[in-house]
């Protein structure tokens, strides 16, 4: 089943995925964002990638 992040380009991934890192750097961790971090990860393995390799698309 398609999720929202299925929809998103890896660039915009890789954004979601580092504030939600740093959310969890502040202590701000909880169920849902270990939810969405399962998450991004199902929808980049679909774009036959690893969610470490989304490091190499974020534009800070």
């Amino acid at each position: 089943m398609a999720n929202f992040y299925d929809k998103l380009p890896l660039d915009v991934l890789a954004q979601f995925l580092y504030h939600i890192n740093k959310k969890i750097e502040k202590g701000i961790l909880s169920k849902s964002l270990n939810y969405e971090i399962d998450l991004i990860n199902k929808s980049v393995m679909k774009k036959g990638l690893s969610i470490s390799e989304l490091d190499k698309y974020l534009k800070i």
